[in-house]
């Protein structure tokens, strides 16, 4: 038995029921000790690592009340090629472990840890100057339950540290993994091969949401030994051939690399790959499926501590197809000193295909797509943005800083040319909706994307115009002929209004749409407003709306207000468009069209009068001119 250093724990650090040595009969007679057998009977072993992270294993035999005193230095390692002094020590037919338990607390983390290795078997045979010794150890493993499984061969023994050959298979629950190699003049060299490691048999939780299987893994290792303990061993180490294939479902990925002087090179390859195999879980409501993919990937390791993500490794060459139902999008990119590029390339591109929801009532083609982005540390640029989209096209670039909950992003887009009534019908208006030819430029700025950073940093400009075109939902003269309480006028009966142009420029800021000058010229009138349409879709608009001469005279014949209201044959009218654009409601801007109505009865009472004074007319007529205004007014 061993005690454990008090300053850790009382009680025993080792113990073993019992110690057997067996030792050859004739040698004994001649005078010679050759030991035949050694076994260990239920060894029980406690390492434990307190909460300053120092293990017992480092005091063991040392009095706790004793000064520190300096440490030995240790013995020069014997290099190879030297005696092997202590192999006559050892030699032995047979070592074993029968039985026994291994206990490893680790207190030195907030949630202390504790790992058992109990059914311990242990053989060892055949430890003799050329000899090949067989090894086999067996255990399980707590708290995983995991059946561990070591038996190989290594050898001949020599008087010096190298090993010819050796020869292991490792068991691991139901992973198998076969070791060969060699270990001679200082240098490892030694090759690994596994047929498949399955995730659903590794003992440590993974955050995945299904199993998935590394076939057919081979590599090969050569690294010097023993490496210094100032020296990072990964620095040592040189995966000459690396080879493996990633299962997931009916997907594959074909890997290959190699790991020399501190340079890991690896390519990947697979013809395809589903989404739904994917051991993650995607917000998507149809599975993606990427075919032909092939990446060249080049990393220096030890990877730095500290460093961005786009400089831990370099990828030259990445290419892929992107299949979306019917849609395939081409995309290729690298990743060269800190800078990610990426282009994507689609003929045609469906909604329909696409595999998250998009508040559309039709499906809607994209043709003719182009896009290329580049990103450095955590900022994001939209270089290019091209596509075709009803008819028109939609170009446009734009930035984009990570790091923060409400990322500051900017952007530019013009749109030429596109089909306002089938993008409208698209999107799905329920009671106005609008035809014609649009294009617009727009310059945007802003922090955040949710709805409450968009109210409040949300800044722009913008210029829109559209043409030869028709209003769906809306006649502005009905609406305007119903205020006027037109009676006995026929108007167009269609619930539309038809408009050569619209075009207006608009400033964006603060959650609102700032309409600073709104024009719209038709066949019947010319309208020219302002106002504003919010974020929520809510409208406060003002149109001034001026009735040509021949529908004026129509108008103004069923309507005595309209008469007086007319300024040069021509009626104007002010109205007021509130509601939301899905549903707008109309007024007349009754303060302005009395102003206006004000106006035009002091001219005419200005002009009788001066007429009186002048002598042209008589107080009769001044008296018939009175009453046909107040005709005019009242309508009797």
């Amino acid at each position: 038995m061993v005690q454990d250093d008090p300053a850790f724990r009382t009680g025993p650090f080792a113990s073993l029921s019992s110690l057997d040595v067996g030792v050859k009969l004739l040698p004994l007679l001649r005078g010679q000790v050759e030991v035949e057998e050694i076994t260990l009977r239920d060894p029980v072993i406690m390492v434990l690592k307190n909460a300053q992270g120092q293990l017992n294993i480092s005091t063991l035999g040392a009095k706790p009340t004793a000064p520190p005193t300096p440490s030995k230095p240790e013995a020069p390692t014997q290099p190879a090629g030297s005696p092997l002094q202590a192999l006559a020590l050892f030699a032995v037919d047979r070592v074993s472990i029968d039985g026994g338990t291994l206990t490893y607390r680790d207190e030195s983390s907030p949630k202390p840890v504790e790992y058992t290795v109990n059914q311990l078997e242990f053989l060892l045979t055949s430890v003799h100057l050329g000899d090949s010794p067989t090894v086999h150890i067996g255990a399980t493993v707590h708290p995983y339950n995991l059946p561990v499984q070591l038996d190989g061969t290594f050898g001949p023994l020599v008087e010096t540290l190298d090993v010819k050959s050796f020869t292991f298979n490792l068991g691991l629950g139901k992973i198998a993994i076969g070791l060969k190699g060699r270990a001679v003049g200082g240098n490892v060299d030694a090759t690994v091969n596994a047929l498949q490691i399955d995730t659903a048999d590794i003992p440590v939780a993974l955050p995945l949401t299904k199993p998935i299987q590394i076939k057919d893994l081979h590599l090969t290792v050569h690294t010097p030994y023993p490496v210094p303990p100032d020296i990072n061993p990964l620095t040592q180490l040189d995966l000459t051939d690396l080879g493996l294939t990633v299962t997931m479902g009916g997907s594959a990925i074909n890997v290959k690399g190699t790991a020399t002087k501190g340079l890991a090179n690896v390519t990947a390859a697979s013809a395809s790959i589903n989404s739904s195999d994917l051991p993650i879980a995607l917000p998507l409501a149809k599975p993606v499926e990427l075919k032909d993919l092939h990446l060249n990937l080049k990393a220096k390791y030890p990877l730095k501590e500290g460093a961005a993500p786009l400089d831990l490794a370099e990828i030259p060459n990445l290419g892929l197809t992107v299949a979306l139902g019917s849609s395939r999008m081409e995309v290729k990119g690298s990743v060269l000193g800190g800078l990610a590029k990426v282009t994507a390339n689609a003929k045609l591109v469906n909604t329909s295909d696409v595999p998250f929801t998009l508040p559309l009532k039709k499906p809607v083609e994209i043709k003719d797509l182009q896009l290329a982005a580049e990103m450095n540390g955590q900022d994001v640029r939209l270089t290019t943005l091209a596509l075709q989209l009803f008819g028109g096209l939609l170009r446009a670039q734009g930035t984009l800083s990570l790091g923060t909950t409400a990322p500051p992003f900017s952007g530019t887009a013009s749109l030429q040319g596109l089909q306002l009534g089938p993008a409208l019908q698209a999107v799905g208006t329920d009671q106005v909706s609008m035809s014609g030819t649009a294009t617009a430029d727009l310059t945007l700025s802003g922090r955040g994307f949710t709805h409450p950073d968009l109210v409040k940093a949300l800044a722009g400009t913008g210029h829109v115009a559209v043409r030869d075109g028709r209003i769906e939902g809306i006649n502005l003269l009905q609406q305007a002929a119903m205020l006027l309480k037109v009676v006995g006028v026929q108007l167009d009966n269609v619930k539309a209004t038809a408009f050569s142009t619209i075009e207006s420029d608009f400033v964006v800021k603060q959650g609102l749409v700032a309409v600073q000058r709104l024009l719209m010229d038709s066949h019947d009138f010319q309208a020219a407003g302002s106002g504003t349409i919010g974020l929520d879709h809510s409208l406060d608009m003002k149109l001034n709306l001026n009735l040509s001469q021949a529908l004026s005279q129509k108008i103004a014949a069923g309507s005595p207000i309209a008469r007086v209201a007319m300024t040069g044959g021509r009626l104007s009218l002010p109205l007021l468009i509130t509601g939301s654009t899905q549903a707008p409601s109309y007024g007349l801007d009754t303060k302005m069209f009395a102003g206006k109505v004000k106006e035009q009865v002091k001219e005419k009472v200005k002009g009788a009068v001066g007429d009186l004074l002048k002598g042209t007319a008589k107080p009769e007529d001044l008296k018939q001119q009175g009453k046909d205004l107040l005709k005019g007014l009242f309508g009797r």
